[in-house]
């Protein structure tokens, strides 16, 4: 249920920006999501679509960019983009791994007249 609080901090964000910026319709919402974050963009969509009504957001579209897991490990030092959130390292097997991204989420860009 992370995914209702950080969909209406987002909503929140996106008003705000557009006002400050004159943006009375936004046409899209471009999205960094890392993957260790956890968070569905399904739900992100489900609980966007009913918070933006009556709003400057009414006709907005969200477009997510994804952000791998990047880890360092500091046994072999080798970075490793890695697919699931088990923080080892690939190569030698070292759970002592700098998270260097996939954690991310913030707005990229507003788009709108």
């Amino acid at each position: 249920m992370h995914e209702l609080s950080v969909t209406e901090s987002l909503v929140d964000l996106c008003r705000r920006e557009a006002e400050k910026n004159s943006i009375r319709k936004v046409k899209r919402v471009n999205i960094a999501l890392g993957r260790f974050t956890g968070f569905s963009r399904d739900s992100i969509r489900f609980y966007f679509e009913i918070l933006r009504p009556n709003s400057c957001l009414e006709e907005a579209k969200l477009k997510f960019r994804e952000i791998p897991i990047i880890i360092d490990c500091k046994k072999c030092r080798e970075q490793s983009e890695i697919g699931e959130p088990i923080l080892i390292c690939p190569r030698c097997g070292n759970a002592d791994i700098e998270l260097r991204s996939g954690r991310e989420f913030y707005v990229e860009s507003i788009e709108g007249e």
